[in-house]
């Protein structure tokens, strides 16, 4: 599979660029400390800075590798407001899924959506991946919406497919795939 590694994404309204640990407060106040924003995540809320520092050194090291994307999301006024990944699942099915964090202050203003779209058109013109899909707890049935927006469409129903520290969530998909965004395109 064909791999452009993270790179800097423009959009109307956002950066999308590779962290550097000076990103550290930042991260560290807009969304890694805060309860709510990591409800559904895999990773515990940080208590102390050093958490997040830890975790940007291992995002830093990462970008080694051009199978890995992740990006800080950033108002154009330079604010870190969010992360948005993309993880090849499968090199085989050319398959990966993207995830995304924001800052709570931020939701609902469109941001998450805006990236995603961004991160599509990035890898569907720069490498050859096939499909990416996305999955959100039922219990945080916003984020779904911020999936169709982007242009994902809803896939179907996952039991316990993730565990997160409340326990195992039940979960619904959503996909893209080349043809789709394709035919997006062409609108």
């Amino acid at each position: 599979m064909k791999h452009a590694g993270t790179q800097k994404i423009e959009t109307e309204r956002l950066t999308l660029r590779k962290f550097e640990l000076s990103d550290a407060e930042m991260m560290f106040n807009n969304w890694a400390t805060d309860d709510e924003v990591c409800r559904y995540m895999r990773w515990q809320a940080h208590k102390v800075i050093d958490e997040t520092i830890t975790r940007i050194g291992d995002i830093i090291r990462n970008y080694e590798n051009e199978r890995i994307y992740h990006w800080g999301i950033c108002l154009k006024c330079g604010e870190l407001i969010g992360n948005i990944a993309v993880t090849v699942i499968s090199e085989y099915d050319y398959k990966a899924e993207v995830s995304y964090c924001l800052s709570r202050d931020r939701w609902g203003n469109g941001y998450v959506s805006e990236a995603i779209e961004a991160v599509l058109d990035f890898m569907y013109t720069n490498t050859d991946i096939e499909r990416i899909e996305a999955y959100h707890s039922t219990e945080n049935p916003a984020s779904g919406k911020v999936m169709k927006n982007a242009g994902m469409e809803y896939e179907g129903f996952a039991r316990n497919k993730y565990r997160n520290r409340d326990g195992f969530q039940d979960c619904d998909m959503y996909g893209i795939v080349r043809e789709m965004w394709e035919d997006k395109k062409k609108i």
